[in-house]
This record gives structure tokens, C-alpha cells and sequence, in this order.
């Protein structure tokens, strides 16, 4: 029983001598680990991106951990404009834990423009960068396979700059050799004095120069600039309402060629990453291209039909979709060219209106997108048909709708295919009992268009 015992007792004696050892040995392979973060990257395959830069850098047996997503897109969310200064990607990677940053971005649509950047975690500088023109495709092939010959070296040396310098232990000084008593009849020669040696000068290397902040970190804030130049088919339909209608004409256009052209800038962009950089001017307008118009009496005339808008857009760009608000003022007209002695009782109209409208953007993939636009109009004015001929007291007000598919050709290059649907209602206005012409008016205008989109 006694020798039971003892066999126990040893090996409890083990186990607790190897814990420590094992604690000390977790503990070193710790602090040798590279911690990376690796940042969502810029354009439409970020996921994509992340997913295999995630994959390579955090492989086993590469002495690396990479960083959960969502704590480091929780703390770049804090970040203004996100990590663009040397100052920024300090702090980022101090609350992080960090020793690396990587960032990256995915351009283009044939072939895509892959840039991989890794910056130290210590104080925020270029460690290394890479670029890739590759093929599309969302495995990145040649990413996977260049990655760690490329950027392997530049993670090492940010783990390097984190770890605290070797303790140079100081040297043992030597013991001074016995000297033997003098003889008693002439004194021993003093040995000679032996110079310390000069000290050694620690060369300071120089400063690294912070690298300049990129030029083209935005995708994600969408474009400065976009244009789109479309031709059109027009067709309106227009007719009174109410009492008195069926003695008034009504108007029908079944089709028309137009062109039309629509802009918007965000000229802030220019200035400043903030929030205020999304807010910039849009202006459109269309005009109809050889229009006349032919009575019921067989004659034709000659007619303008032409749409301004402009005033001031602001957009929300998000990981999967891009919201947009605009405010805008308009004038819509359409005019006939009749003669003063015509009896045709078709008034023109020159609406001004006040618009506002709420615009969204969907990419499906690298080359589909879908686009979409609704708005409403006060208006506030109707030129001829708000005189005393029509309805001196007119009040009305319009709808709008759009709907369009886009195909990217190149990067900034595209198609884009659509309809737009504007309705516009009208009352009278008139006090119980005046006389009037009609209870009311309806205008309706439909157009199709395909056009070609610039994104810069």
C-alpha cells in the first residue's frame, strides 16, 4: 500500500513541475505570433478579397493570428474617412492589438487591379506593397499563390519592430590578480595601466518618411463624377377632367425621338473624406427632336417639348446598395405652334415645380446593376392652362418613376437601358358654384431610353 502511495505522489509531482513549463512555453509562442488585421478592401469583390487574404496570411505553421472581421470593422467604423494617416493606422492598431495592418483594393472589370499594402502596427508606416493584374476571378489564384513570397518578409519585420530588444547581460568584471609582498629589499615595479576601452557609438538610423496617403482609397464613396448621355422615345397623353370634359380636346403622342443628358458632381470630394464630400449639385434636362404635332383637321405644326431640372443630391454609399436624395427645381414644357385664329383648344403647359425624389442603386454583379428613382412634385405653376382661359385658380401635383439596368463596359464605360413614367394632376381650384371650363386636367408622359454612363 505504501509503495501505491509513493508511485501517486511522484506522479503528481510531475504534473505539477510540467504545468509551469507549459505556461511558460504558451506564453513565449505568444508573444512570437504576428498578429494581423486585416482590413475590408476597397471595390466590388472586397468580400471576395478578404476572404482569401484571411485564408493565406492566417495559414498554420506561419506563425500568425488574423484578427476576428467584425472587432476590426467595428473599431474602423469609429474612424472618420477610415485609417488614412500614419497616425490613424497607430491608434487603429493599438486598440486592435495589432502588429500588422493590411489593406487592400480590387479594381476594374475584365481584368482586375488587385493592390495589397502592409503597414506596421508600432507606428503606422509602409512595410511592403504589392500589385496584381489579374483575370477576374473570385479565388485570386494569383494572389494565393504570390502572396506569402511577397509580403512574408514585411509581417515578420512588423512582429519584429513589436518585440522589445534583446537583455544584453552586462559583462562579469574580471578579478583583480594577487599581488605578491614586495621583497624586503627593493619594491616590485607597478604593473602598467591597462587604457579601458572607448566606448561604442550607437549609429540612430534615420526617420522612415511617412508614405503619402493614396489617391484613390474612395470606390466605396462612389464616383465625383457621373454623366449619362441617353436618346429617347417620347410619348404623352393629355386630357380634361370632369364637368365639361368630353366638350374639350384631348392630346395624344404616340411617339417622338429626344435626347437628353443628366449630370452630378461632388465637387467637395475634392476636399475633404468627411461626410459632406456625398453632397454635390445634379442637373438634367431632354429635349424632343423634330416634333410636330397633327390636329384632328389633318394640319401639323410644329411643337417643343423639352424638360430642366437641377438643384442638389446627396448619396449614402453602402457595402451593398447606394441611397440617394435629391431636391431639385423644374420646368417642364410642352408648347404647340398653332396659328391665333385656331379653334383647337389645346392649352401649353410650362409647369415649375418643386421636386424631390429618393433615388437607389443595386450592383448585381461585377458588370449588371439595377437602378431605381421615385419622386414628387409641387407645382407650382402651369404657364397657359393656370391662366383665366383654363384654371386661373390651379392647384396639382406630380409623380414620377424610373427604372433602369446598367452594363458596366469598362471601369468608368457603360450601358444603361430604362423607362421613366411622369404623371402630372390637376384640379380646377374654383369656389363652389364659379363656372369652369373643367373639373380638372391629367398629363402623361412615358419615355424609354438607352443611353451610355460615365463614372469617374
Amino acid at each position: 500500500m505504501s509503495r501505491v502511495a509513493g508511485w501517486v505522489v511522484l506522479v503528481l509531482a510531475l504534473v505539477v513541475s510540467h504545468r509551469p513549463a507549459e505556461a511558460a512555453q504558451a506564453k513565449k509562442t505568444q508573444a512570437q505570433t504576428t498578429k494581423v488585421a486585416v482590413l475590408r478592401p476597397e471595390g466590388r469583390q472586397a468580400a471576395a478579397l478578404r476572404r482569401v487574404l484571411t485564408q493565406e496570411l492566417g495559414k498554420k505553421g506561419r506563425g500568425r493570428q488574423v484578427l476576428p472581421a467584425k472587432k476590426v470593422d467595428a473599431q474602423v467604423r469609429r474612424i472618420r474617412g477610415g485609417p488614412k494617416t500614419d497616425a490613424q493606422r497607430q491608434a487603429l492598431a493599438k486598440k486592435l492589438g495589432a502588429d500588422v495592418l493590411v489593406l487592400a483594393s480590387v479594381k476594374g472589370t475584365k481584368r482586375w487591379a488587385v493592390e495589397v499594402r502592409a503597414y506596421s502596427g508600432k507606428d503606422g508606416t509602409l512595410l511592403a506593397e504589392e500589385r496584381w493584374d489579374v483575370r477576374a476571378n473570385r479565388a485570386f489564384p494569383d494572389v494565393r499563390r504570390e502572396l506569402e513570397p511577397k509580403l512574408g518578409a514585411a509581417l515578420k519585420a512588423g512582429l519584429e519592430r513589436r518585440l522589445p530588444p534583446a537583455a544584453v547581460t552586462p559583462p562579469t568584471p574580471l578579478s583583480e590578480p594577487e599581488v605578491a609582498p614586495p621583497a624586503p629589499i627593493a619594491e616590485a615595479p607597478r604593473p602598467a595601466g591597462v587604457k579601458p576601452p572607448p566606448p561604442t557609438v550607437k549609429r540612430e538610423e534615420p526617420p522612415v518618411e511617412s508614405e503619402p496617403t493614396a489617391a484613390g482609397l474612395r470606390d466605396l464613396d462612389g464616383p465625383i463624377l457621373e454623366a449619362l448621355l441617353s436618346g429617347q422615345g417620347l410619348f404623352r397623353r393629355f386630357n380634361f377632367s370632369g364637368n365639361n370634359a368630353n366638350a374639350l380636346p384631348d392630346y395624344s403622342l404616340n411617339s417622338a425621338a429626344a435626347a437628353s443628358l443628366a449630370v452630378s458632381y461632388f465637387p467637395l470630394s475634392h476636399f475633404t473624406d468627411g461626410v459632406v464630400h456625398n453632397l454635390g449639385i445634379v442637373a438634367r434636362g431632354s429635349r424632343a427632336l423634330g416634333l410636330s404635332s397633327r390636329l384632328p383637321d389633318g394640319s401639323e405644326y410644329g411643337t417643343t417639348a423639352q424638360l430642366l431640372e437641377g438643384g442638389l443630391r446627396f448619396r449614402l454609399p453602402l457595402r451593398w446598395l447606394e441611397v440617394s436624395v435629391s431636391a431639385l427645381y423644374g420646368i417642364h414644357t410642352f408648347a404647340v405652334d398653332l396659328p391665333p385664329e385656331s379653334t383647337f383648344a389645346l392649352p401649353d403647359v410650362d409647369y415649375r415645380f418643386a421636386h424631390v425624389e429618393l433615388g437607389l442603386r443595386k450592383a448585381l454583379t461585377e458588370r449588371w446593376a439595377i437602378a431605381a428613382r421615385v419622386g414628387y412634385q409641387h407645382v407650382l405653376s402651369g404657364g397657359e392652362l393656370s391662366s383665366d382661359d383654363y384654371f386661373p385658380e390651379l392647384s396639382g401635383s406630380g409623380l414620377d418613376g424610373e427604372l433602369a439596368v446598367e452594363f458596366a463596359l469598362t471601369r468608368t464605360l457603360g450601358l444603361r437601358l430604362g423607362g421613366e413614367l411622369r404623371s402630372y394632376s390637376f384640379t380646377a381650384g374654383a369656389a363652389d358654384g364659379a363656372p369652369v371650363i373643367a373639373g380638372g386636367a391629367k398629363d402623361l408622359y412615358f419615355s424609354g431610353q438607352l443611353g451610355v454612363y460615365l463614372r469617374l
